[in-house]
């Protein structure tokens, strides 16, 4: 009996006006009859056409649903932009891909690397964060012993020319710096990389070490696990991937330098690690060349130089990833590149080389002529040197839009940097040193690439 007042109260209350149904009638079986009722509710529903909400009594009927839809659809982008602008991190740098891929071992690829013996070393980054390498070289047992010495007096005659760093250096070694792309671990990149040193190492069988009279030379490849990846610690962000590289060349020279090495660095960067490698170049060679002007005496370089760039599968931008990622227009993701805080871009890279070198192109014009210019102005010459570059880009490359190598290419040539490419048919994104064309290429890129050294004796 409670409810059923309450309920005809907030009826009464709803129909505003409208006459409320009169009271219940019984059967002779004492059951309700709701004739009446429901044709009082059917009335005050036609003549109360209120019924709707504020928002859509001034739209259509048949216009709700779309709308609803839309409104959704609209609503779960927003969402999803928000998250690939809050964890693009975590999108950018796949640590995480393939699954297990962090907890996997050097061992795992033994078999297909050989002759290429692997080691895992440690190092700290330029924060102290720990980050793991992966060191390959063929060993000595295994390596040709037919090498070729130039006599004593070519070694003289070279010093005498006044060519830096050659003074009793009976080896030269060359070490091959490998950044790499944004998912999976260093392990799983060893079996191609072991191809590629294998086929430098039996290539310089038949050709000579070059004109600086040195025993033989060396050849190692060092792959570099950024923080985050495989046993690295920490998170990967791209002020850290920054640190890392720098902290890996910085190693490399500390490691395999001495006064009686010729120590050359190529830095090899694939896909993301081409815009790691592109950016620690120019960082690298300045700060090298600060370190010579500020203690001009010594006799060996602490920080080795930059012989060659090779750039594998290079993104230009954020922009052109996320192009890359979401190529179709009408979605709004590809336009979230200016929310990135990551700004990896190989265009402003370049730049920054061209401009470096234009600035000690200045220098040199402006010191007094030869034979009366002071040592700190000589320094400045002898370090004056930018590596040349060799782009190596897929055909059929799934990650990288076809347009960014062309764009790449022109930009360098537009600042007169030294750029080679090399587009291998049938590749795609991580085929490219695997093709014959595109690993011979490689290989004689750094074989035969233009030595600092040798640029130093034409001047």
């Amino acid at each position: 009996m409670l409810g059923s007042w309450i309920f005809r109260r907030v009826l009464r209350g709803s129909l505003n006006g409208v006459a409320c149904p009169p009271r219940r009638s019984f059967t002779q079986n004492g059951i309700q009859s709701n004739t009446r009722k429901r044709t009082s509710i059917a009335q005050h529903t036609r003549t109360n056409p209120k019924t709707r909400g504020l928002v859509t009594e001034a739209i259509p009927a048949f216009f709700v649903p779309p709308l609803m839809f839309i409104g959704l659809l609209v609503g779960l982008w927003t969402w999803k932009c928000f998250w690939i602008i809050v964890m693009q991190n975590k999108l950018l740098y796949l640590t995480w891909l393939p699954p297990f891929t962090r907890s996997e071992v050097i061992s795992d690829y033994e078999a297909e690397c050989r002759p290429v013996k692997w080691e895992e070393k440690q190092i700290r980054s330029l924060d102290g964060t720990k980050l793991a390498i992966c060191e390959g070289r063929i060993p000595a047992t295994v390596r040709n012993k037919d090498t070729k010495t130039l006599p004593n007096h070519d070694v003289l005659r070279y010093q005498n020319q006044g060519v830096p760093n050659s003074k009793s250096k009976s080896k030269r070694s060359v070490v091959i710096c490998y950044f790499q792309g944004n998912g999976g671990s260093t392990p799983m990149r060893l079996p191609l990389l072991s191809q590629v040193l294998h086929a430098i190492c039996e290539t310089s069988k038949s050709s000579p070490d070059g004109p600086l009279g040195v025993q033989y030379t060396e050849y190692t490849i060092v792959a570099l696990s950024y923080r985050g990846y495989w046993t690295s610690s920490g998170h990967a962000t791209q002020s850290g991937l920054e640190m890392d590289a720098q902290s890996c060349l910085k190693w490399v020279s500390e490691t395999y330098g001495s006064p009686q090495t010729d120590l050359e660095i190529v830095v090899w960067g694939h896909s993301l690690g081409a815009a790691v490698a592109s950016s620690a170049v120019p960082t690298y060679i300045a700060r090298r060349y600060q370190e010579q002007l500020s203690d001009d005496s010594k006799d060996d370089q602490s920080l080795a130089p930059v012989s060659r760039l090779i750039l594998e599968a290079p993104t230009s931008s954020i922009k052109d990833m996320l192009i890359s990622l979401y190529p179709q227009k009408w979605l709004p993701y590809r336009y979230l590149w200016p929310f990135s805080w990551n700004t990896w871009d190989i265009k402003a890279s370049m730049r920054q080389m061209a401009t470096w070198r234009d600035q000690n192109v200045v220098l040199e014009r402006n010191s007094p002529p030869q034979g009366q210019f002071s040592t700190l102005e000589a320094t400045k010459t002898k370090c004056h040197y930018i590596p040349p570059i060799l782009l190596l880009s897929a055909e059929k490359d799934e990650v990288i839009p076809s347009y960014v190598p062309g764009q790449l290419e022109q930009q360098a040539k537009s600042l007169g940097l030294p750029i080679k490419t090399k587009n291998v048919l049938g590749a795609m994104h991580t085929e490219a040193p695997l093709k014959l064309d595109g690993r011979k290429a490689l290989v004689e890129f750094i074989l035969n690439g233009p030595h600092p050294l040798e640029k130093a004796l034409k001047k």
